[in-house]
C-alpha cells in the first residue's frame, strides 16, 4: 500500500509503505495545521489560509481533483459524515474573529 500525508509546510507526499520510500511530492502551497481526509479515493487537505486541495489518492503521481476557498483561517481537521463535509472556519470582521461552521454537500 502506499502512505499520504501533508506536512506543516504544505507539501503532499506520497511514499510506499513497505519500504517508506518516496515516490511523489507536490507544492500546495500555504501552512497546514488541520490533518488530511481520506474520502473515497480523493484526499482533502485544508490549509491554515482556508484553501482545500482535493487530490487523489494515486501512487502514479499527485493528481488535482479540485480546489476552493472558504473562511482566512482553518485551524480544524474537516469532518465527514453522511456524504457531508463540516468545517470550522474563521475570518476576521472588523478586528474581530469570527468563527463560523459550514456545512457543505448535496442538499437532500
Amino acid at each position: 500500500g502506499y502512505l499520504y500525508a501533508v506536512v506543516d509546510a504544505g507539501v503532499a507526499m506520497c511514499w510506499k509503505s513497505d519500504t517508506g520510500k518516496r515516490v511523489w511530492t507536490r507544492r500546495l502551497g500555504g501552512g497546514f495545521t488541520a490533518s488530511p481526509v481520506l474520502v473515497g479515493e480523493n484526499i482533502f487537505a485544508t490549509s491554515d489560509t482556508g484553501r482545500t486541495t482535493i487530490f487523489r489518492a494515486s501512487s502514479k503521481g499527485f493528481e488535482l481533483v479540485g480546489e476552493n476557498d472558504l473562511g482566512d483561517q482553518v485551524y480544524a481537521t474537516p469532518t465527514i459524515c453522511n456524504s457531508r463535509i463540516y468545517l470550522r472556519v474563521a475570518e476576521q470582521q472588523d478586528g474581530q474573529r469570527q468563527e463560523m461552521l459550514y456545512c457543505l454537500g448535496e442538499a437532500k
